[in-house]
């Protein structure tokens, strides 16, 4: 289908990539909902532009977006990202072949750790997953919070919470150990999709984790890479290659709750770029 007639796609905002790497490889344009865009860098700022139309331009969490269509808000943003004892950097921006909407169903996925990353994320020793919570908030944003997952590296249990407020985007946050009347703080993941056509996307990967001591910026970008790579590996090769959201199209048990509420989620917003409803293609 047209982007333009999917009001809940066309209407958000999309990274385009990291303002210093976009410099350094002199990037003058990329595609985003099946349309070329145009990026012009200047001195201190880069603007972007469609068919000679300006588009808007924004600067968060260490990207650059922009938007097609008419967004009644600003790209969402995380203020403890800019906190001063964090490491923040993006892990990498790589395309893949099939819908965006893959990927944000991948990281809420958490019954796959233990196949798809064993000894990092999960292991079959421990596939037990607790009862966790789905939820839709205020502001339309949903989320799923009180995931419990077997973490080998720790070999303890990790809790995290998941953030979805936009259909090709979603913010991981990391529970980290903490005392009773101690502030509770996170770790993030952002996974963000620039979707290039319905089955073609670039996932930018980013993370803001508080700084310990043994922590070296090169070695978490290559863990996290390695990550990605298995992860890669299953989503490309997923048939359909768009996100199915109607009955009978994949099976789905108690587990898969979070990946139920997210295509709830996008049914409820009517979103159709990138997804396959009922039967149709």
């Amino acid at each position: 289908m047209k982007a333009n007639e999917d009001k809940a796609v066309w209407n958000a905002w999309y990274p385009l990539g990291v303002p210093q790497e976009i410099r350094r490889r002199n990037m003058l344009r990329t595609w985003l909902l099946d349309n070329e865009i145009d990026l012009e860098i200047h001195r201190t700022w880069i603007s972007v532009a469609c068919g000679g139309r300006p588009l808007p331009v924004c600067e968060r969490l260490g990207y650059i977006w922009t938007t097609l269509g008419e967004p009644d808000r600003l790209p969402q943003s995380l203020i403890e990202y800019y906190e001063v004892d964090r490491l923040a950097m993006n892990i990498w921006s790589t395309p893949l072949k099939c819908s965006g909407l893959r990927i944000v169903d991948n990281v809420i996925d958490n019954a796959h750790f233990p196949f798809v990353h064993p000894g990092i994320l999960g292991d079959e020793e421990h596939l037990d997953l607790p009862p966790y919570v789905n939820e839709v908030d205020a502001d339309g944003t949903l989320w799923s919070c009180s995931h419990q997952a077997w973490l080998p590296i720790t070999n303890s249990v990790a809790e995290y919470t998941y953030r979805i407020s936009d259909p090709y985007s979603v913010i991981l946050f990391i529970h980290r150990p903490c005392v009773p009347g101690e502030v509770q703080r996170y770790d993030y993941l952002g996974i963000f999709a620039q979707p290039v056509t319905e089955e073609h996307f670039i996932a930018h990967k980013m993370f803001s984790w508080v700084r310990e001591d043994w922590m070296e910026m090169r070695q978490l970008r290559s863990d996290q890479q390695w990550i990605s790579v298995q992860d890669n590996y299953v989503l490309e090769r997923h048939n359909p290659k768009k996100l199915p959201l109607g009955n009978g199209l994949e099976a789905s048990v108690p587990v898969d709750s979070a990946s139920m509420a997210y295509r709830d989620w996008l049914l409820s917003k009517d979103v159709r770029y990138g997804a396959l409803h009922g039967g149709a293609s």
